[in-house]
């Protein structure tokens, strides 16, 4: 039997986070997500919470060259930069005021493993200018484990270089974000849901 699912969120009815959306943010910087096809199926993937909350953004499905044809348009076109830990990355703290604007930032939303292979498999996307952190949050995503000690969800990941780059509150993601968390753990029983939430402020 398949199980319902809302229209609106798009995650089951019994977890729902509509209840938790803000007014969507308007974040001058676009957002463009090259999404691994495997993270469609995965219901703690935070690229739906991004496509809620924000307005601007575009998300591409694929593997290949010939699946992100439309994104490697914006490519050409628009001043752009691929937000990864690149050896020559730029941390996005200190990219000087008069440097040309980013007017879209390309993400690669996957473990670490599926983003790098999206990455070598796309190598258009060499031609981007590389983006990293020099001083990350710490990851509040605890239902999903992270491959690396200092990884971010990919939602963390773009409400961090919002706040930096635009200035803008990101408080709205995380606040879905812990919205989506409470959903995915309220059924659980107490002595499993510790083994999420026993380090939550």
């Amino acid at each position: 039997m398949k199980r319902s699912t809302c229209k609106i969120c798009h995650f089951s009815v019994k977890t729902c986070i509509c209840a938790h959306i803000s007014k969507p943010i308007c974040n001058k910087t676009r957002i463009v997500v090259l999404q691994h096809p495997s993270e469609l199926s995965t219901p703690k993937n935070t690229v739906r919470l991004l496509n809620l909350q924000l307005e601007n953004i575009d998300i591409f499905v694929g593997e290949t060259p010939e699946d992100f044809e439309d994104a490697q348009k914006i490519a050409s076109t628009m001043h752009c930069a691929l937000l990864y830990p690149g050896e020559h990355a730029l941390g996005i703290e200190e990219i000087p005021r008069n440097q040309p604007r980013i007017d879209y930032l390309f993400v690669l939303d996957g473990t670490w493993k599926k983003a790098h292979k999206l990455a070598m498999l796309n190598p258009w996307l060499n031609k981007l200018p590389q983006v990293s952190f020099n001083n990350a949050p710490t990851n509040q995503y605890k239902i999903r484990k992270a491959e690396q000690q200092y990884s971010l969800s990919t939602l963390e990941a773009c409400a961090y270089f919002l706040s930096i780059y635009d200035t803008l509150d990101p408080t709205p993601l995380y606040d879905l974000l812990k919205g989506m968390i409470y959903e995915q753990t309220k059924f659980m029983p107490d002595h499993v849901k510790e083994r999420y939430l026993d380090n939550d402020d």
